[in-house]
């Protein structure tokens, strides 16, 4: 699904991308890895809250780094959530 992450730095400037993803944790990491490579877009530290907005059907979340590594360090319950869980602690491995 094409989702929409946006977070607010310390100025009050909102900073956003958007990304396709399977799942609302794959979207941070992938929105993650996007404004780590843009030189104008400040780090995202664990505790920022990122917005994230599903295209269709329309839905919001609000989760932090921190969160999402922890979900991604846990325990896979099953061979598909433990790939889904590796491929998003290589995308927050390079943040």
């Amino acid at each position: 699904m094409s989702c929409r992450v946006s977070f607010e730095d310390e100025h009050g400037s909102t900073h956003a991308v958007t990304v396709t993803a399977s799942s609302l944790f794959e979207a941070v990491g992938l929105a993650v890895k996007a404004f780590a490579a843009q030189p104008w877009t400040p780090p995202v530290s664990p505790a920022t809250p990122l917005i994230v907005v599903v295209s269709a059907p329309i839905a919001q979340h609000q989760v932090t780094v921190q969160k999402v590594r922890q979900w991604a360090s846990g325990t896979a319950r099953s061979p598909a959530d433990r790939l889904q869980r590796e491929r998003v602690r290589s995308l927050l491995a390079t943040t």
